[in-house]
């Protein structure tokens, strides 16, 4: 007897959790959220950079580094090409994060700003308010 009860619990409690997750992901499925014009073009830029490197080889450090670095020249160009420049309101905001990473790892302040750059070259949307954006479209 005991057992039948706690069969039916169990199944109670996965019914449960199934209807749970269903009505969550049919919720989010309801509200599409439109892409900023910053979004739509990043995407398109950063399919072209990745194609761009696709052929390139992985298998040694410095091929890594030549891929990444091709990856960010055409997504750079991409998005020049398309009217956005890089945030001098970043650039600022930049500056002591920069400082600090460099004094943190011993590295050089152009080697911590670089990777910092290419990190940040892929965030094409607001994710906190106070953090301006890498891109702002370039004035006409």
């Amino acid at each position: 007897m005991k057992s039948k009860v706690g069969y039916g619990v169990g199944i109670a409690i996965l019914l449960g959790i199934g209807a749970y997750i269903y009505l969550d992901a049919t919720e989010d499925a309801k509200v599409p959220r439109t892409l900023t014009a910053l979004e739509r073009v990043g995407d398109e830029c950063e399919l072209i950079a990745e194609k761009a490197a696709m052929a390139l080889p992985e298998a040694l450090p410095f091929q890594k580094l030549e891929k990444a670095a091709r990856k960010s020249r055409v997504l750079q160009t991409c998005m020049n090409d398309r009217g956005y420049i890089e945030n001098p309101a970043w650039v600022k905001y930049a500056e002591p994060i920069v400082a600090k990473a460099a004094k943190a790892e011993n590295i050089s302040v152009n080697e911590a700003y670089e990777t910092l750059r290419r990190n940040k070259l892929k965030t094409f949307y607001e994710a906190d308010p106070n953090t301006p954006l890498y891109w702002v479209a370039a004035k006409k």
